[in-house]
């Protein structure tokens, strides 16, 4: 078959060199076969290109883009820092271009003249200029500089008209305005202070997903972590809400002229009940991606419902919230939950529940059509039909919509290589007919007919690891996080289940807690008590990944191995009501029969062995490292990698912790002006955390002095309970690693312990079963005052804080003054009394990432 050569090349271009400077790179890379056709011979010669018969269209920020006439895909590869051309009419690979450190948003102008790559890890956008267009003659290149725009960049849209190229930087809190024409600096959209972020400038606003209305007069931007609603509290259902900025955009102006306004999404009915038979609700969340179409806005989004008792049919849902009025008066339209379009499948289709949804696309711009949403951690492509009015409906009933299954190990086109892993964008062509699904994990595009709904094609646009590498291990260890499925091999002859096991029915994953391996934001009420979701980069040294913290705030888990305990108690519906046989472990316990379910979790009983559960799964009874466990084969590899310690391995060294906010000088030099951290002043906080004695507790390169020193499981000594006590909760925990500085109870409606100046939002001091929640020695044995001490690792990017989520600021914190006395000398001033030096403090603590010197 025919090869040519797609030519790459790093240049300046268009009379840009004054902008960026540097010096031209040449390179070449192949081309896929079957590249003679002119895709634009499909178009009748009667009628114009499809390009110039659409007319401008809303557009929106995402991983994967079309370009205008739909002969080319753009696809970002954010593990390998590249970005991947498709051609559509041969589904073939035209090359890949390298980009900027951890890519996560792709956009093409109107015009084909410029791709934009928003790269979080290297604060900048790569600028691709598109020599030539059709397939045949292909030509693009990368600038040899890189554009800076602040803190993190998420995501990138370019405004319908091409004039104005807006990128979202999540840790800035701002929106970086560039001239579409030759890319220069228009100006900075401050969100952290604007009208948005509400009475209180010190919430991090996370700016996550854009899109921008087709006329180009408003831009919308999603708050990704919910914040309380006024007279909300944590841990409750109906505590939080979502929230879009509308920026209403002068079209005319040569300059930046914007107006902020917030719409806001209130919590509602999930439809399920709780294990008690009361009604539930709940919070969108995680507000990843924003798509307008007809008039709405549509917000697929991963919504919160914390209230206890928890259970893993009720605690994450998958919603698609609405906005209607879009270009006049916004309101909230409500939330469609797809779970409930999950419960009884098309005939012939197993029961998966829809977790995740990440990104949704349609096949028309407006009135009746059908609209696709990706369940990123359920690999599915979920149908929904559209009425007229931009209401969204289940395509059969109240219980019953279409899926199509990008990860059907019974199919051949979905299978081995062809399956689809985490699948994280989706575009339609402009016909309605096809989609594509960009799928992270997997490394491919799937190509979905959506005459038939079913996948037609499979294109892959990275290499996976070499066989045997640790970054196959970690590949794998991705895996099991991102998904709430996982196939598994089974040896000839094994009983048992060896799908589905990573949570019941696929209701949710590790990752519907703990996005890209940080945390949701939101405060659960747990088997332990009310606890926010800890965000994982925190656990392991960053200079060393052998140490690692203590996890829980209660010191109830020891090993990164105990995630499985959530995979079988928190995503699956363990305990069984009637016990099994088992396989007992090593030492003897004796014990030969357990509620373990045998179908779900990552360790066995013993090897190979699916249909027995271990007899022992309980924290601190056994160490759970090189326990028996399930193995995963990627394509083209020999190697049977174990998906526990892949697992582990992830969390230890893969999760990425989040740019800190560029400063003043940084963006200056960068020929960016405003919205930039203070540098002098957070060189003042950073003295004021050692004066202060900060250290004595967030010490060392955890940013945690507590640290596991010991061999698991810990000595019987090292664990405690509140049994003893009446009403009290009776979990383990290891009362060493506890601290007490006063925040039991804190900031809690009615409670003793409030924050004078800040609303009473604590989680209430009750676990899942309502019983009193650890952090309190009810015994009077001297044990269980406390927490253990949470990383101040890029913790401004994981609000709220405080065990019960008291605080959702920093500044909030500091005004807790036993805790932020606890590290200093008795009888000293406190260097902290002043407002002055609690805002130097909290803009340090805002600027901690993997850069900053430990103490």
């Amino acid at each position: 078959m025919d090869t040519k050569a797609l030519r790459v090349w790093w240049k300046r271009a268009n009379g840009h060199a004054g902008l960026l400077g540097g010096t031209a790179v040449a390179a070449s890379v192949a081309l896929g076969a079957g590249c003679s056709a002119d895709i634009s011979d499909e178009s009748p010669p009667d009628e114009l290109p499809l390009a110039e018969r659409t007319p401008p269209r809303a557009s929106y920020s995402s991983p994967i883009a079309l370009s205008r006439d739909d002969s080319l895909l753009w696809v970002v590869n954010s593990d390998t820092d590249r970005v991947s051309v498709i051609r559509t009419d041969t589904n073939t690979v035209l090359g890949g271009l390298p980009v900027g450190d951890g890519p996560q948003s792709i956009a093409i102008d109107p015009a084909n003249r410029y791709a934009y790559v928003a790269n979080a890890q290297s604060n900048d956008v790569s600028v691709i200029d598109i020599g030539q267009l059709r397939p045949n003659g292909f030509a693009a290149g990368a600038r040899d500089r890189r554009i800076t725009t602040g803190g993190a960049p998420s995501s990138v849209v370019v405004s319908p008209d091409g004039r104005r190229v807006f990128v979202a930087n999540g840790s800035q809190d701002t929106i970086t305005v560039l001239d579409g024409r030759d890319q220069h600096f228009v100006g900075l959209i401050d969100l952290r202070k604007g009208a948005c972020n509400g009475d209180d400038p010190s919430r991090h606003f996370q700016p996550r997903a854009m899109a921008i209305a087709a006329d180009g007069r408003r831009l919308y931007v999603t708050r990704f972590l919910s914040y309380t609603r006024p007279g909300g509290v944590q841990a409750d259902d109906y505590g939080k809400e979502g929230l879009v900025c509308r920026i209403d955009l002068d079209a005319g102006s040569s300059g930046l002229r914007t107006r902020l306004t917030p719409i806001r999404l209130a919590p509602s009915d999930t439809g399920f009940a709780d294990t008690r038979g009361g009604a539930t609700g709940a919070f969108p969340n995680q507000l990843q991606s924003i798509v307008l179409r007809d008039g709405h806005a549509y917000l697929p989004n991963i919504a919160a419902s914390p209230t206890g008792p928890l259970h893993f049919d009720v605690d994450t849902q998958a919603y698609v919230n609405r906005i209607d009025g879009i270009g006049g008066a916004e309101t909230d339209g409500g939330a469609l939950n797809l779970h409930l379009g999950a419960r009884d499948p098309e005939p012939g289709k197993p029961m998966l529940f829809f977790a995740n949804p990440s990104a949704m696309a349609f096949t028309t711009q407006s009135g009746r059509g059908s609209a696709y949403v990706v369940s990123s951690a359920s690999d599915l492509l979920v149908k929904l039909d559209v009425d007229a009015a931009g209401v969204l409906h289940f395509t059969t009933d109240d219980n019953t919509t279409r899926y199509i299954d990008l990860n059907d190990p019974d199919a051949p086109e979905t299978r081995g290589p062809n399956a689809g892993k985490n699948p994280m964008g989706i575009v339609i062509n402009a016909r309605g007919t096809k989609a594509y699904v960009v799928n992270h994990v997997s490394r491919n595009v799937s190509v979905v007919n959506l005459s038939s709904d079913r996948v037609e094609a499979v294109v892959s646009t990275d290499r996976l690891p070499l066989p045997g590498s640790r970054d196959e291990l970690l590949l794998v260890g991705a895996e099991m996080f991102f998904s709430s499925r996982g196939n598994f091999v089974r040896p000839d002859g094994a009983g048992g289940s060896n799908r589905n096991r990573l949570s019941d029915h696929g209701h949710q994953a590790c990752s519907s807690c703990h996005p890209a391996g940080l945390t949701d934001g939101v405060v659960w009420q747990f088997a332990s008590g009310p606890r926010k979701t800890i965000a994982i980069n925190g656990t392991t040294n960053p200079r060393n990944r052998a140490q690692q913290r203590i996890i829980n705030a209660s010191a109830i888990f020891d090993e990164l191995e105990d995630v499985d305990f959530n995979t079988r108690r928190v995503s699956s519906g363990e305990p069984l009501t009637t016990p099994r046989p088992c396989v007992d472990s090593m030492p003897p316990s004796g014990i030969t029969q357990s509620t373990n379910d045998p179908d779900h979790g990552l360790i066995l009983g013993q090897e190979n062995d699916f249909a027995m559960a271990p007899c022992v799964l309980v924290p601190f009874a056994a160490a759970n490292e090189n326990r028996p466990q399930l193995r995963v084969q990627l394509p083209g590899s020999s190697t049977l990698v174990k998906a526990t310690d892949a697992l582990r391995e992830w969390q230890r060294s893969a999760v990425v912790t989040p740019n800190r906010a560029m400063t003043t000088s940084e963006l200056s030099a960068a020929g960016l002006t405003g919205a930039g951290d203070d540098a002098d002043r957070a060189d003042r906080g950073r003295e004021l955390f050692e004066r202060a004695g900060c250290a004595t507790c967030h010490g060392g390169g955890q940013w945690t002095m507590k640290q596991k020193d010991f061999v698991s499981p810990p000595a019987p000594g090292e664990i405690a309970t509140e049994a003893a006590a009446p009403g009290a909760n009776a979990m383990q925990y290891m009362h060493r690693f506890l601290t007490d500085v006063g925040t039991f109870d804190l900031n809690v409606p009615g409670s003793d312990n409030p924050l004078p100046g800040y609303p009473a939002i604590g989680g209430i001091e009750r676990d899942t079963n309502g019983l009193k929640a650890l952090g309190f020695d009810y015994d009077g044995d001297g044990k269980g005052n406390g927490y253990n001490t949470p990383s101040l690792l890029g913790s401004y990017s994981v609000p709220p804080y405080f065990h019960n989520g008291a605080c959702e600021t920093f500044q909030c914190v500091l005004t807790h003054v036993k805790h932020r006395r606890a590290g200093q000398q008795p009888g000293r001033p406190d260097p902290l009394d002043s407002d002055g030096a609690r805002a130097s403090l909290a803009l340090y603590l805002e600027s901690i990432d993997v850069r900053t010197r430990p103490h």
